[in-house]
């Protein structure tokens, strides 16, 4: 039986395939040869078709561009319909294998202490199968026999039923899948916690918000204590509170950017600052080469004002850079926070989580952004130098030393001038 329906299930998806994206018709438009596409394939379609006809690509035959296709509407109907169920069943199915794997891996009171929910539907588990009795537990192998055999007949919940406020397993979730009746019936994951849903006042599941109140309410609430209220259903609250989340994950990536400009900028000094030290390094190691003694006191104190120039820029940067990864952790966990919001389909445990959640990542969001000090890439001791190369003048050497100045001012030079490029 079991495999005549998954070859009937197959045979329907493969009739309702679209030959051209291979995936289920939607909105599909009938070509005159007698064929269906999607309305998406079709313009694709017409779009590479040459001379203003498009050729069927199931019997080749020629049509022109121009021509309205009309929509299949009730193939459309099946396709939609087939598709809501295949979604319906493999959710349920999934969640299911998912509960199993759970359970499982735990002994068998924990499980159903924790994880399941039970089949309403199903009969339940007697005391007299679990085992026990008034004077304790049974030790017989006939006790141990019905406690295995009370676990395995017990069979946990896949989904809750809002509206019908009853847990069902799958046997029993067949026909809020299946018949057009439950079709409007809102299922959720499998839940014990009735109670939280319910107005205690008149035993009603919440299914409204009171925006002056900023709680949920019931149908009679509306009515007794929220009257002249500002009402709205649970999901357009969950739509407006994810329109506002929506224009917060807006703000947040703008700042992102720029922090990572920031840092770019940053990342831009720390190189530029370590390539001006290492050229230094070697231009003047070379200098010193050729100079030998005469020039020893002199690269020395060159190599000591590049070396205070660059351990002085180097903390600012880091410090810069450093704060600047702060922003740039605090917003990508804002970011986030705000993402799990968005992810969640449940307006109540939406709305239960924005109220801390949402906080959380408002406050967050409202710091300011840390903005990095000026570092200054210019050389500021060049009378040091200038008072070195005029001492060695007399000795002939003034050629190399105006050599190695112009290297390492005009090299900072060159860095700015790239700078105000960029």
């Amino acid at each position: 039986m079991a495999s005549a329906q998954s070859e009937q299930s197959s045979f329907l998806q493969q009739e309702l395939t679209c030959p051209v994206c291979l995936d289920l018709y939607r909105d599909p438009h009938l070509l005159p040869c007698g064929h269906n596409f999607c309305r998406t394939c079709l313009y694709r379609l017409k779009w590479q078709a040459n001379r203003g006809r498009l050729r069927c690509p199931e019997c080749r035959d020629s049509h022109r561009c121009g021509t309205n296709f009309q929509k299949n509407f009730k193939l459309a109907n099946i396709a939609d319909d087939y598709r809501h169920r295949r979604r319906a069943t493999t959710a349920a199915a999934t969640a299911l294998k998912s509960r199993e794997s759970l359970t499982s891996s735990l002994p068998t009171q924990q499980a159903k202490s924790v994880f399941a929910v039970p089949c309403d539907y199903c009969p339940s588990v007697t005391a007299e199968a679990s085992g026990t009795s008034a004077d304790g537990p049974s030790v017989s192998q006939e006790g141990g026999d019905k406690k295995e055999a009370a676990a395995a007949a017990s069979v946990f919940a896949v989904k809750t039923c809002l509206k019908c406020e009853v847990s069902m397993c799958q046997e029993h979730l067949k026909p809020h899948l299946e018949l057009p009746a439950f079709r409007e019936h809102p299922l959720t994951e499998p839940m014990n916690d009735f109670w939280k849903r319910k107005c205690p006042n008149h035993d009603e599941i919440y299914r409204y918000y009171c925006m002056d109140d900023k709680m949920c309410v019931c149908n009679a609430c509306t009515i007794e204590g929220h009257s002249g209220h500002t009402i709205k259903t649970l999901r357009n609250t969950m739509k407006d509170l994810k329109r506002t989340l929506d224009k917060q994950l807006y703000k947040v990536g703008r700042k992102y950017s720029m922090a990572e400009k920031k840092l770019r900028e940053q990342k831009e000094k720390e190189r530029q600052n370590k390539k001006f030290k290492d050229d230094s390094e070697q231009y003047l190691n070379r200098l010193g080469e050729e100079m030998k003694a005469k020039v020893l006191r002199f690269i020395n104190r060159l190599r000591e004002c590049t070396r205070t120039h660059c351990d002085t820029n180097g903390p600012a940067i880091q410090k810069n850079i450093s704060r600047i990864c702060q922003d740039q952790a605090r917003l990508q966990e804002v970011r986030c926070g705000l993402e799990s919001l968005m992810q969640e389909n449940d307006p109540f445990r939406f709305i239960e989580a924005y109220k801390t959640t949402g906080r959380q990542c408002r406050r967050q969001l409202r710091k300011n952004m840390f903005y990095p000090e000026y570092i200054n890439m210019y050389i500021e001791n060049d009378e040091m130098m200038e008072e070195e190369m005029r001492t060695f003048l007399d000795e002939e050497l003034s050629s190399i030393i105006v050599a190695a100045i112009n290297f390492l001012c005009l090299y900072e030079e060159d860095f700015d001038d790239s700078s105000e490029e960029e």
